[in-house]
């Protein structure tokens, strides 16, 4: 070994210096926090994102587009007056309106005719609510409540009521058998 390597090693002028490495970070925060795996939300985005825009909005953009260009608006004609009447799709501006209305649409009659019938409905639960909010103000202006005075009677039930009669009349203790 050289003479002067010798005399570093001796002056520990090679070796470090505890002053200069830290013993502990004293940085302000953690560079890495530990947090839940992403991957499975990632997946599911990414798939849901190429099957509802990439598959689903565009084609559906570019048959409206082409079907736009095509074809363009409906024309406006008079009413037939021989043959059979329109039907309620042939009212729309646009073929695909047409298409719409003709497989998923409802037509105005139908339409007027559902209204009708709900509305009828909710007339007879209204004037029912009316009747019960009317009985329960009446039970309690005269202290009354709700309660029914008609029992059913079949003619055996009459029977047996005359037969219990005639058998207390007769028996003058309920828990004696005596012979008469």
């Amino acid at each position: 070994m050289a003479p002067a390597a010798v005399c570093a090693c001796r002056n520990s002028l090679l070796k470090p210096s505890t002053s200069l490495i830290p013993a502990i970070r004293s940085s302000h925060a953690a560079v890495f926090r530990k947090r839940p795996g992403q991957l499975i939300v990632n997946r599911i985005k990414d798939v849901c994102h190429f099957y509802f825009i990439g598959i689903g909005f565009l084609p559906v953009l570019f048959c409206l587009a082409y079907n736009h260009i095509v074809y363009g608006t409906c024309e406006l004609k008079d009413y037939p007056t021989e043959g059979p009447p329109p039907h309620h799709w042939q009212f729309e501006r646009t073929p695909i309106r047409q298409w719409w209305a003709k497989w998923f649409g409802v037509s105005d009659v139908e339409h007027h005719e559902r209204n009708l019938a709900y509305y009828e409905k909710q007339g007879i639960l209204a004037r029912w609510r009316q009747i019960e909010q009317r009985v329960k103000h009446l039970e309690g202006e005269r202290w009354d409540y709700k309660g029914w005075s008609y029992q059913p009677v079949s003619s055996t039930w009459v029977d047996y009521g005359r037969w219990h009669a005639l058998r207390m009349r007769d028996q003058y203790e309920q828990h004696g058998h005596y012979a008469q």
